[in-house]
């Protein structure tokens, strides 16, 4: 049980996939051309009719609001709660992004707050399953189509998760995923757009053609960070050697893990010129992507039974509040997210207990200082913005590592929550 301590994430990249790019960057792992075999097959998991993969998630929803002629004077309806590339990218085409709240247990975008937020210049919306808990799709695809507006599923964080059967992706349209190393699949680094229309993928193929490869040392360099990943988040390392490094960060006010894994929000004023002159995804990527791809549900059904232990475990722990999800919904627990009316004291509290947690990388951006002339209200998101703590949820936890979790949780809140009776 790493000697009661338990890290906030664990990759999915693991030594067969290490292995795989070691034969790929010495030039034994073949020539036969990976990529459009990984688009192929990619696209049929999900069931949509193309993929394209792309250097970057944002990049590609860049390239997907771009063929659907998104731009000047246009708008784009998203969720409050999502990651800052998401309307920085909407308004580098110079549309608007518009900002709608989310049901404050699900954490995904309300279908009638997205109602609401409709215009005669919307022209998009991306319903973006966030933490890997699909949004209640059929009620978003109505009201789009009653509206005339495109969807693009954000499935940056649900790769995998199914609505009603189907897997999110194939329900909109149109989407885009990324393949992060802290992702539930991972091509190293690298993203994904599918979509069912043919002018679309043609327009954003034929853009990626024109490009680059992707760098060859960043493969490497990805490759090496996964393998370090790997070990440094294996029981018998990660007790005595990131845990404590973590603890005393945070004792000096800092986050390590976050600062490495996270970025500076910013807004664009160009599309970077790494995306643009190194598009094209390398066959080491696709190679690591077949891999886990074949590995996917055995990935997410260890995130499913981690996240259903612990929905159950802390359904009912006074002071806490855990999410619920869409009727229809078939999360992924890409994250497991709660709610507690003073997080810091309860990260500090599992901390001693030797649970690290995180706050996560999305922000409330309905009133954030980079959109500021874009402000508007979303008390939901902005209630969960002050309120969420993400749980360890990953597939590498063994089942009494989630008991000592969810034990250690219920008595951390019961320490940290007024009037529990516990002092």
């Amino acid at each position: 049980m790493a000697f009661g301590r338990i890290p906030r994430f664990s990759p999915s990249f693991s030594p067969s996939e290490a292995w795989i790019c070691t034969k790929h960057l010495i030039g034994i792992g073949g020539s036969d051309p990976l990529v459009p075999k990984f688009e192929r097959e990619f696209a049929s998991f999900i069931g949509a009719k193309h993929g394209i993969m792309v250097p970057s998630a944002r990049y590609g929803l860049y390239l997907l609001l771009d063929a659907l002629g998104v731009g000047e004077g246009d708008e784009v309806i998203m969720p409050g709660l999502t990651y800052f590339a998401i309307p920085a990218m909407v308004e580098l085409l110079g549309a608007k992004p518009v900002f709608a709240d989310i049901g404050l247990e699900t954490h995904v975008l309300d279908p009638e707050e997205f109602r609401g937020a409709i215009t005669e210049k919307t022209k998009a919306v991306i319903p973006t399953h966030l933490f890997g808990t699909p949004c209640d799709m059929d009620a978003i695809n109505a009201i789009a189509k009653e509206h005339g507006i495109e969807v693009i599923e954000d499935c940056a964080q649900s790769t995998g998760a199914r609505y009603r059967g189907k897997r999110v992706g194939a329900i909109g349209g149109h989407a885009y995923y990324t393949f992060g190393l802290t992702k539930n699949i991972t091509t190293l680094s690298g993203a994904m757009v599918t979509t069912d229309d043919d002018a679309v993928a043609d327009k954003i193929r034929s853009v990626i053609n024109q490009s680059g490869p992707a760098v060859r040392s960043k493969a490497i360099k990805e490759a090496a960070t996964g393998v370090a990943m790997f070990l440094a988040t294996h029981p018998w390392v990660y007790w005595w050697s990131v845990h404590p490094a973590i603890v005393v960060g945070n004792a000096l006010g800092k986050d390590p893990i976050h600062e490495r894994f996270g970025e500076e929000e910013r807004t664009y004023e160009t599309v970077p010129t790494s995306y643009v002159e190194h598009a094209q995804a390398r066959d080491i990527q696709a190679a690591v992507g077949l891999k886990q791809l074949n590995r996917i549900e055995e990935l997410n059904g260890a995130r499913i039974r981690n996240g259903r232990s612990l929905d159950e475990g802390l359904a009912h722990v006074p002071g806490l509040m855990v999410p619920t999800y869409p009727e229809g919904s078939e999360p992924i627990y890409m994250s497991f997210v709660v709610h507690h009316p003073d997080r810091d004291a309860l990260m500090a509290a599992l901390r001693k207990r030797g649970v690290d947690t995180t706050t996560g990388y999305m922000s409330d951006l309905s009133d954030h200082p980079l959109f500021q002339r874009f402000s508007r209200p979303c008390p939901n998101t902005t209630k969960a913005m002050k309120e969420l703590l993400h749980i360890p949820v990953h597939p590498n936890l063994r089942e009494t590592e989630v008991a000592h979790l969810i034990e250690a949780v219920r008595a951390a809140t019961l320490e940290t929550t007024p009037n529990s009776g516990v002092s």
